[in-house]
C-alpha cells in the first residue's frame, strides 16, 4: 500500500465529509474521486429505471434570492453527484451540503431538459 501525505487542512475536510463511525479519511477520498459505489442504492435509481430521468442527466437548483445557482449529474446508481464532486445518494442532503440548511430537494433540484422537479417526476411514477 502507498502512503501519501496531506495538510492539515486537507485531513480535517476529508474529516468532516466522512459519515461518522462509518468512514476514514481513506474512504471519503474514494468516494468523492472515484465514485466508488456505497452499498446503498441512490433516491434517484426508480425514477432511472421508468425512464424518467437518464444517467448523466443534469440537474439544477436556482436560488434566486441569493444570486445563486447549483449544478448536480445524475449518476446510474441513482446517486446525484454536486460540482464539487460529492456524492450523495438522496437529493435534500445535497442541498444542505451546499446551502448549510435544510432544504427539501425532492422540490430544489430540476431537471434542465424540462425543468420539471424530482418531486414532479416522482409524483410522475407514484401514477403509474
Amino acid at each position: 500500500m502507498r502512503e501519501i501525505l496531506v495538510d492539515e487542512d486537507v485531513y480535517a475536510y476529508l474529516q468532516s465529509r466522512a459519515q461518522a463511525w462509518v468512514e476514514e479519511p481513506n474512504d471519503v477520498l474514494r468516494r468523492l474521486l472515484l465514485g466508488a459505489p456505497g452499498t446503498e442504492q441512490g433516491a434517484l435509481k426508480p425514477l432511472i429505471e421508468a425512464g424518467l430521468l437518464q444517467p448523466d442527466e443534469q440537474l439544477i437548483w436556482r436560488r434566486p434570492r441569493l444570486g445563486k445557482v447549483h449544478n448536480a449529474t445524475v449518476l446510474a446508481d441513482g446517486r446525484l453527484r454536486i460540482e464539487s464532486g460529492e456524492v450523495f445518494v438522496k437529493p435534500s442532503p445535497a442541498c444542505k451540503a451546499l446551502s448549510g440548511q435544510e432544504a427539501d430537494g425532492w422540490a430544489a433540484w430540476r431537471r434542465v431538459l424540462d425543468g420539471r422537479s424530482l418531486k414532479e417526476l416522482r409524483l410522475t411514477l407514484s401514477r403509474s
